[in-house]
């Protein structure tokens, strides 16, 4: 299968992860230094407000404005006449600006990738960035007067765009980027007991199971604070993340949790935690799902 043959084309060259990581590592710490600003600026790129990766929605207007762009190009040529050429211009415009936010969007995601994709992120960006290249000289041939130069142009970095979305496909689809990590849960609906009461200590985070799903308790006084126990953005073992003011922060992408109700607090992780309730009943912790709000 292609993705296959993809991915084993990406380890023959180790260096080009190696490469990724580091550039994805150096924006993130960069982010985190910046402080709260920042991070809510950050929030807005990933799509945390949204419920869903922005980034796919923006690829959405420049893919689709490129591909009829070259559709009225080809109508231009076959005799379609000025209004071909209006369109098609207008279009790879439309097209190329909205470019600019996407690869913003883009690049938030790319800041907080995983390990395992950190190679086919890199070439991502650059294929596309590429192909922005090529639109952004197709518009100044264009408006030159050099249409059939502006064409070869806009044909070319279609082109790239095509393997830039292909691998964007891989990303998600193979290698899971942007996806939600956890399984949907349903249960327990009633009250069931996961631990001894005397094995949760003080603002010790522990991990346990309750039908199936992990859980992650922590106590706080008299009160327990139960949530999921899998970072949605790719896996992450929350037990063994920060807790602090509340929360609990990813020790892999460093996403942010509300351990009340699993809300994001911060991104990259754009799913909320499952939410659970939690009591002390008879030297037992007890947990259920918690009712939607």
């Amino acid at each position: 299968m292609l993705n296959l043959k993809v991915d084993s084309l990406f380890e023959r060259v180790p260096a080009l992860k190696e490469a990724g990581v580091k550039v994805a590592r150096a924006i993130h710490e960069q982010v985190l230094a910046a402080g709260e600003p920042v991070r809510e600026v950050m929030d807005v790129l990933h799509g945390t407000w949204l419920g869903h990766p922005l980034h796919p929605v923006l690829t959405d207007v420049v893919v689709g404005a490129f591909s009829l762009g070259s559709l009225f190009d080809l109508a231009s040529l076959m005799g379609g006449g000025s209004s071909a050429r209006r369109a098609a211009d207008v279009l790879t415009a439309v097209g190329t600006a909205s470019a600019i936010p996407t690869a913003i969007t883009g690049l938030a995601d790319f800041s907080a990738i995983p390990r395992g994709a950190a190679a086919h992120g890199l070439t991502h960006a650059a294929a596309n960035s590429t192909a922005l290249l090529f639109y952004l000289l197709s518009l100044a041939a264009r408006k030159n007067g050099e249409r059939g130069k502006g064409i070869a142009l806009s044909t070319a970095g279609m082109v790239v765009v095509t393997a830039g979305a292909y691998l964007g496909g891989h990303l998600v689809f193979s290698k899971r980027v942007g996806v939600d990590h956890t399984e949907r849960v349903t249960e327990p609906q009633d009250w069931v007991a996961v631990m001894n009461e005397g094995d949760l200590l003080q603002q010790e985070p522990v991990r346990t199971e309750a039908a199936g799903n992990g859980v992650l308790l922590y106590r706080s006084g008299d009160r327990v604070l139960a949530v999921g126990a899998t970072c949605p953005h790719a896996g992450g073992p929350l037990e063994e993340g920060a807790f602090y003011d509340g929360c609990v922060q990813c020790p892999w992408h460093d996403s942010v949790f509300n351990l009340e109700d699993g809300s994001v607090v911060h991104g990259p992780a754009i799913y909320a935690l499952p939410a659970y309730e939690a009591r002390l009943r008879g030297g037992r912790v007890e947990v259920r799902l918690a009712k939607p709000a």
